[in-house]
């Protein structure tokens, strides 16, 4: 649509097979593909010396159960389903947010179990939790999609069935099942990560999806002291009057004595704050043809 590079060196393969990109979504997936198949052919208990539960199997003093629990599965076709979730999620927030973001991501969906799970045990006087496989991270890479997306349609046969809505109906699943099964454990950690697929895709550069619930939170809290200006020399991006801050911030600043180009890109910014709020897929046939009017007029106004 506009002229500029999209080139960015962390969306990127890390390098070439046999002629085929791979990127750190596709060396996860082997790595899990590679752990299964070495469990299938390993000795019996080689699963339980990858598995994690503090206080038992030694997990205390050997720090490799931290991570290597998460690769601890069985052939079957939930496995089959993983990889490909694995696969098609994290494969799209790879490219839009970059292998950094997905990566740390990905490391703190597999440390934070064994360290709440710890804090319980400690807590708790010596309650077990046992961990192997790949628990809520999954699910958890598919809500990212959800919040990148959430006006896309989950099939393009059920017009209603949004991403948004998607996410929300099996993330209701999950945590009606623990309630009802009285799983706290399981239900602190899904929430937990829920949570912290939020937090690291905000900072990567996801737009606000929680702006009401985040001001009424606010609202009930103390207010802040009063605080100095930035090192920036600003006083901050908060807007006059409390106002909630917009989705998109306009990075083309029109000129002054050019009406028609200030027209175009306000209008611009009207489309793509939508775009940010809602996805691509929210935009009206006559929205679309707006956005590629506005654009060829920025573009004859040689910006």
């Amino acid at each position: 649509m506009f002229s500029a590079s999209t080139y960015r060196p962390d969306t990127q393969p890390l390098g070439y097979f046999r002629g085929h990109a791979v990127f750190l979504t596709t060396a996860l997936v082997a790595l899990h593909v590679g752990a299964m198949l070495l469990g299938v052919f390993s000795p019996q208990g080689f699963a339980a010396a990858l598995s994690f539960a503090p206080g038992q199997l030694g997990s205390w003093g050997q720090v490799w159960r931290w991570a290597t629990y998460a690769f601890v599965h069985q052939p079957s076709i939930g496995f089959l389903l993983e990889m490909f979730f694995l696969y098609r999620f994290g494969m799209e927030l790879e490219k839009v947010f970059g292998r950094r973001a997905l990566g740390v991501l990905y490391g703190g969906l597999v440390l934070l179990p064994p360290l709440l799970v710890s804090a319980g045990y400690l807590a708790s006087g010596g309650e077990g939790y046992f961990l192997a496989g790949t628990q809520f991270s999954h699910f958890c890479l598919f809500l990212g999609i959800c919040l990148l997306y959430p006006g896309a349609l989950m099939f393009n046969s059920l017009p209603w069935l949004t991403l948004k809505l998607a996410g929300s109906l099996l993330l209701a699943v999950y945590v009606l099942s623990d309630v009802a099964s009285r799983q706290w454990m399981a239900l602190g950690l899904l929430l937990a990560n829920v949570v912290l697929t939020y937090g690291v895709l905000r900072r990567a550069g996801l737009s606000p999806r929680f702006a009401a619930l985040e001001e009424a939170v606010r609202g009930v809290l103390p207010p802040p002291r009063a605080a100095g200006p930035s090192r920036g020399g600003a006083g901050g991006k908060r807007l006059a009057g409390g106002a909630a801050p917009r989705y998109y911030e306009p990075k083309l600043k029109p000129k002054a004595d050019l009406a028609p180009e200030r027209k175009a890109v306000e209008e611009v910014d009207l489309i793509l704050e939508k775009i940010a709020r809602s996805g691509m897929g929210s935009l009206t046939e006559a929205e679309r043809a707006a956005l590629q009017r506005a654009s060829s007029r920025l573009k004859a106004t040689d910006y």
